[in-house]
């Protein structure tokens, strides 16, 4: 019998030549969307492994866009003043976005994600970046006995056919812009705090130009997601949610956790209650699809005090007493939170797929299978479109 397997080989380039070509072309389409983030007029929308379009949005009516970073390995971004922070695979770049459409490189913080460096038998070097594929389809003759060795070798490199895991954006101070809920590093201050690698929280100094990295180490399992609220950051993972007390930044402390059944556990909170989504059918494995609500105004103690059943919950953003939740084919579900322990769903937004969504000033920023939409929702109830920037 045949077999016919996919083989991807990774194209390697020098480091120092693609920090030299950042500054994209401008007109570059935008084929897939990861994390958003907001800072001043402007949406920073992350194309998985490619890098990052920049949009003016002083028009959410007409965005345009304005730049585009290619960052490859890409997948999430922070801005602290006018240095953007985003992650190249294993390293993390500064980058002066003092004038978005023509940036400079200001620090590279080697190997500070581990986890996307080597992968399934591909690795890079400290010198070198994977910034294509070559890919091939093999047939082979395999003898129907059956053995090892009738089965090529076949590896998968970092940003190669295996997905990204949903590692993302959480909400940071206003002063620094603002991101979605599935993060995997945020700004608390001047301090950058990030999953580092998929156990571990690292905490780096970014007051100057030159990051110093302060804590890196074990802070739960299968993290995903990171959120900051005040001096504490709440980490999602697939078993449950970790609260870590970063209020000394060398030494963080965990303050408490809540363990639900595997899914994966994107997480908010506005300091009173936390809101967590749980998804199955992933990469985090489980069963279970729901919104869960939990008081921790009362920390280290903790409770549930509601869950309401979803079709496949992702992201989630909430605004005065608004809470938005992305969940699948149901769309975005829109609910009034004035009463935390009982929710009630007011409206719901038709959109294909929705991923992660930022509420700020009565403008919600939504990313979907389609594009990135925008919505005002001065009226929640009667919730009115302003525009799509689309998918090519």
């Amino acid at each position: 019998m045949t077999r016919t397997y996919q083989i991807r080989r990774p194209i390697y380039s020098v480091k120092a030549n693609v920090l030299a070509a950042i500054n994209g072309d401008p007109q570059t389409s935008l084929a897939s969307i990861g994390d958003i983030y907001l800072k001043d007029q402007y949406v920073y929308v992350n194309e998985i492994d490619k890098g990052i379009h920049v949009l003016d949005n002083s028009d959410p009516t007409s965005p345009k866009q304005v730049a585009f970073l290619a960052i490859p390995g890409n997948e999430d971004l922070v801005i602290h003043g006018n240095t953007l922070y985003a992650d190249m695979y294993g390293d993390l770049l500064g980058i002066d976005i003092t004038d978005p459409t023509h940036v400079k490189v200001l620090s590279v913080t080697e190997a500070l994600f581990p986890d996307r460096m080597y992968l399934n038998g591909y690795g890079m070097d400290s010198n070198t970046v994977i910034t294509g594929w070559i890919v091939k389809d093999t047939t082979m003759v395999q003898n129907q006995s059956g053995c090892n060795a009738c089965y090529p070798t076949i590896y998968y490199g970092a940003g190669g056919p295996l997905p990204a895991m949903n590692l993302a954006s959480a909400a940071s101070t206003s002063v620094n812009g603002v991101s979605g809920s599935e993060a995997r590093f945020v700004l608390i201050n001047d301090y950058l705090c990030a999953i580092t690698e998929r156990h571990s929280l690292g905490i780096l100094d970014v007051s100057s130009n030159s990051p110093k990295i302060l804590y890196n180490t074990f802070s739960g399992y299968d993290l995903e997601t990171i959120y900051p609220f005040k001096d504490k950051v709440f980490l999602g993972s697939a078993e449950g949610t970790f609260i870590y007390d970063v209020s000394n930044p060398a030494s963080p402390t965990e303050v408490c956790s809540w363990t639900h059944g595997t899914a994966c556990d994107p997480v908010i909170t506005d300091g009173q209650y936390a809101y967590v989504t749980l998804k199955s059918g992933t990469n985090c494995g489980g069963a279970s699809n729901e919104l869960d609500v939990l008081d921790v105004s009362q920390l280290p103690d903790i409770y549930q005090v509601g869950s309401y059943p979803m079709t496949g919950p992702g992201g989630l953003s909430k605004s005065g007493n608004l809470l938005f939740v992305c969940d699948a084919a149901s769309g975005v579900r829109v609910f009034d939170a004035s009463q935390p322990r009982d929710l009630k769903q007011i409206n719901s937004i038709d959109t294909r797929n929705p991923y992660d969504l930022i509420a700020t000033n009565n403008d919600l920023i939504l990313v979907g299978a389609d594009g990135l939409y925008q919505y005002n929702y001065a009226n929640p109830k009667q919730i009115s479109p302003l525009s799509l920037f689309n998918i090519h």
